[in-house]
């Protein structure tokens, strides 16, 4: 698995579901704190709690109190409130 082969991450408990391109899934035994650390630089950003997401395959934006990003799997992934400067500071 290849960093550019990450469309999004999802905490689950102390493991993270990665989300691939080809359709797939890999649960890794370590949290979402640990892959936010290590992802930083290589263009995801967090965007709530529970999800960190590749910038590269951010396909839309509907806006809102935080919003939701839509993403190249057409999956909907909300924004916290909290995060929601993060991301529109990433993408201006």
């Amino acid at each position: 698995m290849q960093v550019s082969d990450i469309i999004r991450c999802v905490a689950n408990d102390n493991f993270t579901d990665f989300h691939l391109l080809d359709g797939s899934k890999k649960v890794i035994c370590r949290t979402l704190k640990f892959y936010d650390d290590v992802l930083n630089d290589s263009g995801f950003i967090r965007v709530h709690r529970s999800h960190l997401i590749n910038a590269q395959y951010v396909k839309s934006y509907k806006k809102g109190k935080g919003g939701i990003v839509i993403m190249s799997d057409d999956s909907h992934v909300d924004v916290s409130a909290s995060k929601k400067q993060n991301l529109l500071n990433y993408f201006s």
